[in-house]
């Protein structure tokens, strides 16, 4: 590094690096300074600093926040690593599950919950005792949750998310359409698109996007969908199955399952298009160790499940 090099950075306070990469996460002056415990009028104060030192607005006006532009988007990533060295260079020391605590929120699909929970329960309780889980009811915009700070981590159907919320795949899904045993579609050997939307349909009213494509395939298909039950929750919508007087929505990987296997017949519809989750969380814990431990471990019980079963 040269002499220049080092004027600069003399010159700079890195302070206003970090300031830089909270707006950027938090997208706003108030929650980045609540964040790191300063006045808001200090937080204004760097903000203005950091737009003399970058020569750019960094950010502009938008409702009640602020959208970063494009310059401190690509920023951003470069902030992100300088942070995260620091912090191994000062602290030196490896994450540890077994001496963490914390608590973990996190808004997963119903029917993935139910095959992780068991799985995961039984590698936290071993590996980070001291660690609590806390699931959250999946709501349909589970990016607010994330931005908001809310919940730590969500698998939803794959999206396009903010700038500040990253993501990895887990998994493809194709959806059938189910019914009970006593269900007159189940003494049919392969119903037709008219003959499943001849009957009243469950509506799973928390996964708004392939709610949205069912209706549009049936309309696709000059077919009439009649919605008379409705439910945000997966498994009061299975419950609601067995009372055989609905057709409903769900994954492949559901009629599958040893549980419901018995229970629910169904048939695979081609015409609809394969839906893709994404495990998603927000940029302000891409570098906690804690979440990213817990998210490996969530990638790793997603990876043993397709390895073991019809989890795809």
């Amino acid at each position: 590094m040269n002499l220049t090099d080092l004027k600069i950075i003399q010159q700079c306070d890195l302070n206003l690096l970090l300031s830089l990469t909270i707006l950027i996460e938090e997208q706003s002056v108030s929650r980045s300074a609540e964040r790191l415990d300063i006045s808001q009028p200090a937080m204004s104060q760097n903000l203005k600093k950091l737009r003399v030192m970058f020569d750019d607005p960094l950010f502009i006006k938008q409702g009640q926040g602020i959208k970063a532009t494009a310059k401190a988007l690509r920023l951003y990533n470069s902030l992100t690593e300088w942070l995260y060295l620091s912090d191994q260079l000062i602290s030196q020391t490896a994450f540890d599950p077994m001496k963490s605590h914390g608590v973990i929120r996190m808004a997963f699909m119903d029917d993935l919950t139910q095959a992780m929970i068991p799985m995961l329960l039984d590698k936290i309780l071993l590996s980070a005792p001291n660690i609590e889980l806390e699931f959250i009811h999946k709501p349909k915009d589970v990016f607010s949750l994330l931005e908001s700070g809310e919940i730590d981590l969500a698998a939803a159907g794959t999206d396009t998310p903010p700038a500040n919320i990253h993501g990895r795949h887990i998994s493809t899904s194709q959806y059938c359409a189910a019914y009970s045993l006593d269900h007159p579609l189940a003494k049919l050997q392969q119903p037709t698109l008219a003959q499943i939307f001849s009957y009243d349909t469950a509506e799973y009213s928390a996964s708004n996007l392939v709610e949205l494509e069912i209706n549009q395939l049936a309309l696709q298909h000059q077919l009439q969908r009649k919605v008379t039950f409705a439910s945000g929750s997966f498994q009061v919508l299975l419950q609601g199955l067995l009372a055989g007087k609905h057709v409903g929505f769900v994954p492949l990987r559901t009629l599958q399952s040893p549980l419901w296997q018995s229970k629910l017949k169904g048939v695979l519809l081609k015409e609809l298009m394969q839906f893709e989750s994404t495990l998603y969380w927000h940029a302000r814990v891409h570098k906690d160790p804690l979440i990213q431990w817990f998210k490996d471990e969530c990638l790793a019980i997603v990876n043993q499940l397709k390895q073991h079963s019809s989890f795809t």
